[in-house]
């Protein structure tokens, strides 16, 4: 029987960032620290020891400022390891491609976001008002778990009565992790189907895209990876499984990715 050849999917999280640019054009991206930078070459020098010598790579980036630059470092670094990236159309760089569905939480305000975890006063739409934690975050929760486990949805209504109108709205109507999670799950999804792509897809996105999978091959250890490390997945036997989260080299290689998400919240492929 002929081999099939399934393409082979990186991801990475965009290195440590200054946090000052959104959505810009590729050559405008410049949103990384100096830090920020070395981690995603360090782990652009790794993903070249993973790539076979016959083996073509397409990025796939959020259109963010911190995701753009860390593409442009990654596909600098294996042309200069003498790896080919695939040149499509409509590409602002070779080997480039910008998709949506790669983006961080939607509607997300990390300053309005971060009293629910801290507490504290905060001055919002005209209006300064106090969050006492032990109503926003009983359970002293850090930013993964309080945000994975989709904490805003848990505050009594009481508490939230408390804060002006037009904060709670922009609160509640913050994209939650299930909804982030199924973006990825999509792309996924389609990128398991793909047959006879013997290339490599880098997908660079944000952390909050990435909490699943980690979470799943870690056993719960981990929910998110470090900025400027990466995920391996391959489809073996019609799953698509993680090999590798970060520095950690094993893990639960047989759960299916997808198969597990579907199964969690109640969904058919």
């Amino acid at each position: 029987m002929e081999k099939i050849n399934h393409p082979k999917i990186d991801i990475v999280r965009h290195g440590q960032a200054k946090y000052g640019q959104e959505k810009v054009s590729l050559a405008e991206a410049q949103d990384l620290t100096p830090e920020g930078e070395e981690q995603v070459r360090a782990s652009a020098e790794a993903l070249t020891e993973l790539i076979g010598p016959d083996e073509e790579v397409v990025i796939w980036s959020s259109p963010i400022g911190r995701t753009l630059q860390t593409a442009k470092i990654i596909a600098e670094t294996l042309e200069q390891k003498g790896i080919h990236l695939r040149d499509k159309a409509k590409s602002d760089r070779p080997g480039i491609q910008t998709h949506e569905q790669l983006i961080e939480v939607k509607d997300f305000s990390w300053q309005l976001f971060k009293p629910l975890i801290e507490g504290g006063d905060l001055t919002f739409a005209g209006h300064k008002f106090f969050i006492d934690k032990k109503l926003s975050n009983p359970n002293n929760l850090a930013y993964p778990e309080y945000f994975t486990e989709d904490c805003i949805s848990k505050i009594s209504p009481e508490a939230k009565t408390q804060w002006p109108v037009e904060y709670v709205q922009i609160i509640d109507g913050m994209e939650k992790f299930i909804e982030v999670t199924r973006r990825m799950m999509g792309t996924l999804d389609r990128l398991k189907k793909l047959q006879d792509k013997p290339y490599r897809i880098i997908i660079v996105t944000h952390d909050a895209l990435m909490g699943f999978i980690a979470n799943i091959f870690s056993a719960g250890e981990k929910s998110g990876v470090d900025s400027g490390e990466f995920i391996n997945l391959e489809i073996k036997d019609d799953k698509l499984v993680a090999t590798r989260v970060g520095t950690i080299t094993e893990g639960d290689y047989n759960t299916d990715i997808i198969e597990e998400f579907n199964q969690r919240h109640g969904q058919k492929n």
